[in-house]
């Protein structure tokens, strides 16, 4: 139960000691209040209606003002200044989270369970959009009701200690309650998780102009808002039922406030009709009572909380130890040159599948080599580039470096080998610059010149902040939108730019026509001369720039050699090649 606990003063006091220095003085401020509250105003009625010393009246109405107003000053000071150091706390929390996705093995990113976990974790983070530190600041609310409960039960048990007994006893009947509603609540959160995660992606459907085009086409407005509608309802019915345990949770404390406050009036309106109590200690003892009853049950309420979403620290914990299994496999340092790449024997199956997505692969990739990878979709390309770039590990085999097996060398230090274009690369919200040069610092000449031997050179001319205009319009209104053809041009601009000795093109070209798609592979041919080259592509006209072919086919290397070769052969390629010559002749 304080595993929780302990996690949220350490972030705090790791990012912001005055975080967690400032809940505790503000509830240190607050807490005596309910003893004031209720002593001070009956030392005035009693004054009043006895006495009526002036100068007493003023040193009771001094100390009590006084005091409510110093509290609510150093109150309000640390609450405020306190949440503004909550978010920094929160937003250094997650920077660092994200550092450790980032750093994490790819695999997680992919993984359904993953996000999963990641849901749950954030159950126990932000307490259903309570915020971050929530359940810390239940810890310390109950630091201080205990403080002010202890100055009120003082007072109550002067006038019967089983009034005390009797407020306890239905205090904790309450809590009971209340912990056999969340348990049942508790019992609807992974069906409830899951419905919020539908939702949640089917809703930011309609937010990404990417998706707005086919939408339209397609029609498809009312069969999405259907299956929105259904995850939504769904969701919402599970709230419901939540609810409605919630409410009677809430019409038993209902009750169990009525009886206490009706025996607790009851009994005092007895004691002062027989003359046994004063008009001021009448409200003295009702002001303690009032005050019992709302700190117990904030008590209780606080402690139940901390239970309900303490069941989600283990998924918590599990979700900050992601596995980086891949960065630890090996330190060996290599120079940034050209190398000899060989998979012996490699196979892989992604994780959870008992297929095999490659078997058996054993190829060569000596240095400078231009390499095409050939294949039907879903026959192991991709998978075969994602192990050459360690975003995961072979299941069987080896892959080695120079006759080094890749597991032993750094990680950071082997995926600067590489540089790549993805099928489905990405563009960023920053300028066109940044967006070739990423975090690297680069003279505009350099990036300028890049982009021009990419063929972007008359649209570069055309903009008129020229390589430092914004991509796309989300955070700069005068932002540039590139075309299929120009977003892809950027992306191979940034694989040239980091310079890397290997590249690799996994059929970034997709969205070009032949001929522009001839055009870029002509150039990228010649800017990657004494480079080591790896192609993916369904145009089989990009052999004209490879030495070496290699036909992907049920997950197996079927067919190996140069272009002549493989036609000779009349097997795969040479099948799929006169497909395609058919229709340019």
């Amino acid at each position: 139960m304080f595993k929780g606990l302990f996690f949220f003063i350490k972030q705090g006091w790791k990012y912001d000691k005055r975080y967690i220095m400032w809940n505790i003085l503000s509830q240190l401020v607050n807490a005596p209040l309910p003893f004031f509250s209720a002593v001070l105003p009956k030392l005035i009625i009693d004054e009043l209606t006895t006495q009526k010393r002036i100068m007493f009246l003023i040193i009771y109405v001094t100390v009590f003002t006084g005091y409510v107003l110093t509290a609510r000053i150093f109150s309000s000071y640390f609450q405020r200044d306190g949440f503004t150091r909550r978010c920094q706390v929160a937003a250094e929390f997650d920077n660092d989270l994200h550092r450790q996705l980032y750093e994490c093995d790819f695999e997680n990113l992919e993984s359904c369970h993953f996000l999963e976990m990641q849901e749950k974790a954030k159950k126990f983070l932000y307490c259903n959009w309570h915020g971050f530190g929530y359940l810390l600041d239940c810890v310390l609310n109950i630091g201080g009701y205990i403080i002010g409960l202890a100055g009120v039960i003082a007072i109550i048990a002067m006038l019967d200690v089983w009034i005390v007994i009797l407020f306890v006893l239905f205090s904790l009947l309450g809590a009971y309650i209340d912990k056999i509603i969340k348990k049942k609540v508790k019992k609807m959160e992974d069906t409830l998780i899951f419905d919020q995660r539908g939702w949640s992606y089917y809703s930011s459907l309609f937010e990404k102009a990417e998706y707005g085009k086919e939408f339209r086409i397609y029609q498809v407005g009312e069969w999405l808002l259907n299956k929105e509608r259904e995850f939504f309802t769904r969701a919402n019915s599970t709230l419901k039922k939540q609810n409605k345990y919630f409410m009677i949770s809430d019409h038993f404390n209902a009750l169990f406030t009525f009886v206490q406050q009706a025996v607790a009036y009851g009994y005092l309106i007895y004691c002062v009709i027989s003359k046994d109590m004063s008009l001021g200690s009448f409200s003295m003892y009702i002001s303690a009572i009032t005050a019992f009853a709302a700190s117990f049950r904030q008590i209780t309420s606080s402690l139940v909380e901390i239970r309900t979403y303490d069941m989600y620290y283990e998924d918590l914990d599990k979700y900050l130890s992601i596995p980086k299994n891949i960065r630890k496999t090996g330190n060996n340092k290599i120079k940034i040159k050209d190398h000899v790449i060989e998979f012996k024997n490699v196979s892989f199956r992604y994780p959870g599948s008992s297929l095999y997505a490659l078997q058996n692969i054993n190829i060569r990739i000596n240095p400078q080599e231009k390499l095409l990878l050939v294949g039907e979709n879903g026959a192991g390309k991709s998978t075969f580039i994602k192990l050459l770039l360690r975003l995961y590990d072979p299941t069987d085999g080896e892959i080695l470096l120079d006759g080094v097996n890749i597991k032993t060398i750094d990680y950071d230090n082997y995926i600067k080998l590489f540089s790549a274009v993805f099928q489905d690369f990405h563009l960023y919200s920053f300028s066109i610059k940044e967006n070739v040069a990423m975090s690297n610092r680069a003279s505009d000449e350099k990036i300028d010149c890049i982009l021009r031997k990419v063929g972007l050179g008359d649209k570069i001319d055309g903009l008129k902040n020229g390589i430092n205009t914004s991509l796309h319009k989300n955070l700069d209104e005068q932002g540039f939108e590139p075309s299929g053809g120009e977003a892809q041009r950027i992306a191979i601009a940034r694989a040239l730019f980091k310079d890397a000795p290997i590249v690799v093109l996994d059929e970034p070209t997709a969205a070009l026509d032949p001929r522009a798609e001839f055009e870029i592979y002509e150039q990228f041919n010649d800017m990657t001369t004494c480079k080591t080259a790896i192609y993916i592509s369904h145009r089989l006209s990009s052999a004209k720039f490879c030495d070496k072919i290699a036909v992907f086919e049920n997950s197996h290397i079927t067919e190996y050699g140069d272009h002549d070769c493989l036609i000779n052969n009349n097997g795969k390629y040479s099948e799929l090649f006169n497909m395609q010559a058919e229709f340019y002749t």
